[in-house]
């Protein structure tokens, strides 16, 4: 089988609580099975880094979806390409957060337990890029300089 992976980032809804992402992570989790897509979300209490794998129609679509999604914003295509073989295979969708609890499954986002976690079949390169993401203090866009965001009218 041809396998598409995809990793993006992007910035929470300023407004977005836990629940909230967890209904998400629910309904996610149920479509990337139709999918046939799986993956990690992890949110670092401000952004988001998900792995999708799966066929690449499949993989492109919940992305494009994804995209649309007003709860989060500059999401940003980190790496897609093609692989030889699933490393989140048994997870329609694996998530992880650093806010303590276990909803919808989570499983708490410190660097012991993330690295505990990742597949032991994980590229170098990925495993330090969600161990890095997990370490980082949100990224949202700054305004270039000179210029200041004013709020909507």
């Amino acid at each position: 089988m041809n396998i598409s992976r995809l990793v993006y980032v992007s910035t929470a809804h300023p407004d977005l609580m836990l629940t909230d992402i967890d209904a998400i992570v629910d309904t996610a989790r149920a479509r990337n099975e139709a999918e046939d897509i799986t993956g990690l979300l992890i949110f670092n209490g401000f952004n988001f880094m998900q792995l999708l794998e799966g066929p690449p129609d499949s993989v492109e679509r919940v992305f494009g979806s994804i995209c649309k999604d007003t709860r989060h914003s500059g999401v940003v295509r980190v790496l897609s390409g093609s692989a030889g073989e699933r490393v989140f295979g048994g997870w329609a969708m694996a998530y992880a957060r650093t806010a303590s609890g276990d909803g919808a499954g989570a499983f708490a986002l410190t660097t012991d337990s993330l690295k505990a976690h990742l597949p032991e079949n994980l590229s170098p390169e990925l495993h330090m890029l969600f161990v890095s993401f997990n370490t980082m203090s949100s990224f949202q866009m700054a305004p270039p300089a000179g210029e200041d965001i004013q709020p909507a009218q």
